[in-house]
């Protein structure tokens, strides 16, 4: 097991340490050791990709209402950091320009989750979503940093029409499927296969690893448990998210898996 080198993505930044989402978090996970860091884009009422995982402000900043309902000059105004704490008041909702624009500066990867509504929901997809992102990497020149994802498997082909080379993955949930690439098949091209932990297995990943995807477990439960994580690393997973990157990449590192 130890001459393997497991990859360590900080959700949402490193959400456990900072405000999810923001430029705080992100630097936190980066400083922390993660290869990756990953962010939720969706946009704002006036076509501007910003990062937010609900689908309104209420949760995570000062301001209220659906994100989708708001400008940017509204949604880049409000308070991103009192929420979670007192000490990063004043910490602002990114764009996925001004990531970009960090990024550049930074070395750490980008994990991109192109966040869309549930269909059961009845609510609208976002199609212009994957266009602006594939529009706002390539004026960056970060395509080849960044691998976008979702759990909506149709942003994802419409990424892959409008940027081939851009590096992509499906996300899902499960279930344990008689053919463990079922889900993969549907999207020719992807590079890697995003899964809660729970629905991963040996079988998956080696059948995975045969087709030449990578397999990237999420939802890891925090405190993370040695044995969960030493389990899943058995099975073959690439890579792991933790909200707490730094945590994860000691925990790996006595391991020999770093």
């Amino acid at each position: 097991m130890g001459d393997r080198r497991i990859r360590v993505v900080g959700h949402r930044g490193a959400a456990a340490l900072a405000p999810e989402n923001t430029l705080a978090s992100l630097e936190r996970g980066a400083r922390d050791g993660a290869d990756e860091v990953e962010l939720d884009i969706q946009r704002t009422g006036d076509g501007v990709p910003v990062l937010m995982h609900d689908e309104t402000l209420d949760r995570t900043t000062s301001g209220r209402g659906l994100l989708r309902e708001r400008t940017w000059a509204e949604v880049s105004s409000v308070d991103a950091g009192t929420a979670f704490a007192p000490e990063f008041s004043g910490e602002r909702v990114p764009s996925l320009g001004g990531v970009c624009a960090w990024a550049k500066r930074a070395s750490v990867g980008l994990s991109i989750e192109l966040k869309q509504p549930w269909p059961g929901e009845g609510k609208p997809s976002d199609d212009g979503l994957a266009a602006a992102a594939v529009e706002e990497l390539e004026r960056s020149g970060l395509v080849g940093r960044v691998i976008l994802h979702s759990s909506d498997h149709p942003t994802i082909a419409q990424v892959r029409m409008l940027l081939p080379a851009a590096r992509t993955a499906l996300s899902y949930n499960g279930p344990n499927l008689v053919d463990p690439l079922a889900v993969a098949r549907t999207v020719p091209g992807i590079v890697a296969i995003h899964l809660r932990w729970l629905w991963i297995s040996r079988a998956l990943c080696r059948a995975a690893h045969g087709e030449g995807l990578v397999v990237h477990a999420f939802g890891v439960p925090e405190p993370l448990d040695r044995e969960t994580v030493l389990r899943l690393v058995d099975f073959g997973v690439d890579s792991l998210s933790a909200n707490d990157p730094g945590a994860l990449v000691r925990m790996l590192a006595a391991e020999g898996l770093r």
